[in-house]
């Protein structure tokens, strides 16, 4: 009877996370049911009522875009061994448009035909089962095909309507990698204002200590990216409020890194803000590369000193806020 009690428990506790998931992010039972998971079978596991195969549950997972780690985490469970997490973020990962490929026109090229049969793809999936999260995927592909051609045709760039990923975002209740993933993936496509409330929306969802190294990085790309694109647009006072959502983050995650980037972001913020002592905020740049060398990170340092020279005009290549995807 013991055993029973605590299989019925296992089945009470998957079905209620796969809910809490589900509804967090607002998916109806109809957007991700299908012949691998029906709504009957779906409905049943959520209450509670039936028990699910492995393949089955790791479907689900991706249908939800959450990951092993993720999930388990919110039963308080160990995370069996699963596949690479690119499986459980649907087709973001295929729109990575790396510095390599931009410098080369050739690579560019070939990326725009992947980029415009992925959008035919996504748009084809869209129409023939409508739901939320189709729909902010087809626009991300079109994105992703927009991105391309900035670097081949600006002329050829068209409006892509970012409601939908703005919405999805806005009214979420709960926050997963992927949805993090999906609010770098758009930020440059929203207002400061959503920008801003959607980060610190977000900072109020950082999951707890086993999940923060998959999230870490992410979110000091996506605000170091936020304050590029308000420090570009002399966006001064949402600067300055990323700024001090960068500080928070470095006393939370406590890395090294980001104290670098933080000396660094302070030096750009005194630079533009205080004309009369920019020698300060050039030091202040200067000490974060200096230290990225000593440490021995080359290529950061590298680029830093790129960025540096183009807030001071050294060059005059133009600054673009560079958030994961978008490089």
């Amino acid at each position: 009877m013991h055993i029973l009690t605590e299989w019925r428990s296992w089945q009470m506790d998957t079905g209620q996370a796969l809910k809490a998931f589900r509804t967090a992010k607002h998916i109806k039972m109809t957007d991700i049911a299908d012949n691998v998971v029906s709504q009957s079978l779906l409905s049943r596991v959520e209450r509670g009522e039936t028990d699910i195969s492995l393949n089955r549950f790791n479907h689900l997972l991706q249908q939800l875009q959450v990951t092993p780690t993720e999930y388990f985490a919110a039963v308080n469970s160990a995370a069996p061994a699963a596949d690479p997490e690119d499986c459980y973020l649907g087709y973001f990962p295929q729109f990575l448009l790396d510095t390599e490929t931009v410098q080369n026109k050739t690579r560019l090229t070939a990326r725009l035909t992947v980029a415009q049969s992925l959008a035919a793809q996504t748009k084809a999936e869209y129409t023939s089962h409508p739901s939320q999260w189709r729909l902010i995927t087809w626009r991300a592909a079109e994105l992703f095909v927009n991105r391309i051609t900035a670097h081949l045709d600006p002329t050829q760039v068209v409006p892509v309507d970012s409601t939908p990923a703005q919405s999805y975002l806005l009214n979420l209740e709960h926050w997963s990698l992927m949805d993090v993933i999906l609010f770098s993936y758009f930020a440059d496509q929203f207002t400061p204002t959503i920008k801003l409330r959607l980060l610190q929306a977000l900072l109020h969802h950082i999951p707890n200590i086993g999940l923060v190294q998959s999230w870490a990085s992410l979110l000091t790309d996506i605000v170091f990216g936020l304050f590029q694109q308000f420090m570009v647009a002399h966006q001064l006072g949402q600067a300055q409020t990323t700024l001090t959502i960068m500080n928070d983050l470095e006393r939370r995650f406590n890395q090294t890194d980001d104290a670098i980037l933080l000396l660094f972001m302070r030096g750009w913020l005194a630079y533009i803000q205080d004309k009369t002592d920019q020698a300060n905020g050039q030091q202040q740049m200067d000490d974060a590369i200096s230290i990225l060398s000593i440490l021995k990170y080359p290529q950061a340092a590298k680029k830093y000193r790129q960025l540096a020279n183009r807030i001071t005009g050294i060059d005059s290549t133009p600054i673009v806020g560079d958030i994961t995807f978008n490089r």
